[in-house]
């Protein structure tokens, strides 16, 4: 028997909430990799400048249908996408049209189906390797998160100046030396690192990074980085992040 989710606004499986992005430079991907089974009426296409705000919407429709999926819903439509998800329903088939038409009319979207494709034009359809530099306690608490498997990601290994200093928390990736990077970074066919190391060194780092075949970096130091146009990096900025709540709650009267 097919499990129909719609009316999800009255559905406890999800939190609110609205979904904010970064920019809207448009990120290249190929939409026909690997995928290996049928999906409707889907058109293929060979390439779609996608949009890079819709690509953050992308990963979180993702998450709202793989929540999905664990509660054995199996048929969702549109409009209960866009209300977990924060956005309008429009805004959501437009952003799913950019790698095909899909879904059936009246009856909404197979969760499985549709979990798969994005996942397939988001390259997290199997475990993709990521290096960390820098294991201070921001990096630390990083490596030891076990989330990043569940979604895509394995960071293989951690890089440091001080490689074999004791740590206060045990990992299961190696701590190497940053003499070793370009190696193991050409060994491991490694495309995306996380930067978790001070401002002052942060530039080099993604110079050597860059150097070496790495093309996505996530930066968490508060500076930055200048890079080639083909290279793409997500900042990572807490204080800022607080600064722009810190605005939006001036106004707001205070608790009794």
């Amino acid at each position: 028997m097919v499990t129909c989710f719609r009316e999800c606004r009255h559905c406890h499986l999800f939190p609110g909430g609205r979904f904010f992005s970064a920019d809207s430079t448009t990120t290249s991907i190929a939409t026909t990799r690997g995928f290996g089974m049928s999906f409707g009426n889907a058109k293929k296409e060979t390439k779609h400048e996608i949009p890079r705000q819709a690509v953050y919407r992308l990963s979180v429709y993702l998450r709202c249908l793989n929540r999905l999926r664990a509660n054995g819903i199996q048929t969702v439509s549109s409009e209960a996408i866009a209300i977990v998800a924060g956005v309008k329903s429009t805004q959501l088939r437009k952003d799913l049209t950019y790698f095909g038409q899909f879904g059936t009319r009246g009856l909404g979207y197979d969760v499985s189906q549709l979990s798969q494709m994005i996942s397939n034009v988001l390259g997290t359809e199997k475990l993709q390797p990521v290096i960390m530099v820098g294991v201070g306690n921001l990096g630390l608490a990083l490596l030891s998160y076990r989330g990043f498997e569940q979604e895509g990601f394995e960071i293989i290994a951690a890089f440091d100046i001080e490689p074999d200093r004791q740590r206060n928390k045990k990992i299961k990736q190696r701590i190497l030396s940053m003499t070793e990077i370009g190696a193991f970074i050409k060994e491991h066919q490694v495309k995306m690192a996380i930067l978790c190391i001070p401002a002052e060194a942060a530039q080099e780092t993604g110079n050597l990074l860059i150097q070496h075949g790495v093309i996505g970096i996530l930066n968490f130091a508060p500076i930055v980085l200048q890079v080639p146009d083909s290279i793409i990096v997500n900042n990572v900025n807490l204080a800022i992040e607080l600064e722009n709540l810190s605005y939006f709650i001036q106004d707001s009267p205070p608790s009794e």
